[in-house]
């Protein structure tokens, strides 16, 4: 069973991180989901993330919705890239609370990579639409919505550490939204897995 990552997650170092353990890095292979398309797509505020505040510059805390990667089916001609993991149940317990904006999807049929073994299992973690819905409606109703620099720095820094960093942008429409400088507090009254498992 392997997992799809299309984020901060192709990183390696992330994912010990999130799994608290060591993982043998030459199995984490970079792979190509084809027939979808990472997007700015995934709502992140109070709502999904109620331990988490974000601060602007000045101090004052930032009341609107910020946007973080997820991916959409598009159908032929489209692709993102990212990378895999060899998973089991027990990691499966980590990331599907790091994870919980979105749904764990079976995506085996369209991700290749060399060596992928014929009767695996691949997921990968789609957006729920109500989380995506929440970006629409945030727009709708004149809300701020914007991207943490922090987060796209990460992003950029985990494909540039596995050399894929040019394909990352050419397969990623630049977003509308703008990218802001925020800083991030963690409410010390929830426990620190769930810190961590904040993205």
């Amino acid at each position: 069973m392997y997992l799809f990552t299309y984020g901060i997650l192709v990183d390696p170092n992330q994912v010990e991180a999130t799994l608290n353990h060591p993982i043998d890095r030459e199995l984490m292979k970079y792979a190509v989901l084809s027939g979808w398309e990472r997007a700015w797509n995934v709502a992140s505020d109070k709502v999904s993330h109620p331990e988490r505040t974000f601060l602007s510059p000045d101090g004052t805390e930032f009341d609107g919705v910020t946007v973080a990667l997820g991916i959409k089916q598009r159908g032929d001609g489209w692709e993102c890239d990212g990378a895999v993991i060899p998973v089991t149940d027990a990691d499966l317990s980590f990331f599907d609370p790091r994870e919980r904006s979105y749904d764990r999807v079976d995506v085996t049929q369209a991700v290749t990579w060399a060596g992928k073994p014929e009767d695996c299992v691949v997921h990968a973690y789609v957006p729920r639409q109500d989380v995506c819905r929440r970006v629409e409606d945030a727009v709708n109703e004149g809300r701020t919505v914007c991207i943490r620099k922090a987060y796209v720095d990460s992003v950029h820094a985990a494909f540039e550490r596995v050399g894929q960093l040019e394909t990352f942008k050419r397969l990623t429409r630049v977003s509308s939204f703008p990218v802001r400088q925020l800083e991030t507090v963690i409410d010390p009254a929830y426990s620190p897995n769930t810190a961590q498992q904040t993205r």
